[in-house]
């Protein structure tokens, strides 16, 4: 993710810890929410599966543009 586009990566079947290409973009100011249960997030006309470890990532990514006022305070802004 950029401030300008969303990539979404494509990865090989066994091998999903490696990308091998970018699969689809879409502009930044597109929302990647609401997370279904799987997590499953529905982008356009296509669903998108991934580890619910990224959940956290993928709700703090539509809040960075759509509600930063709810963000937490930077720990490090001089980093």
């Amino acid at each position: 993710m950029t401030d300008a586009s969303i990539a979404v990566l494509a990865t090989r079947t066994l091998r999903s810890d490696r990308p091998v290409s970018v699969f689809v973009e879409f502009p930044r100011h597109t929302r990647l929410g609401p997370i279904l249960p799987g997590p499953i997030i529905q982008l356009g006309s296509m669903a998108f599966e991934f580890d619910e470890e990224y959940a956290a990532v993928v709700s703090a990514a539509d809040a960075e543009i759509f509600a930063p006022e709810t963000l937490p305070p930077d720990p490090l802004p001089d980093l």
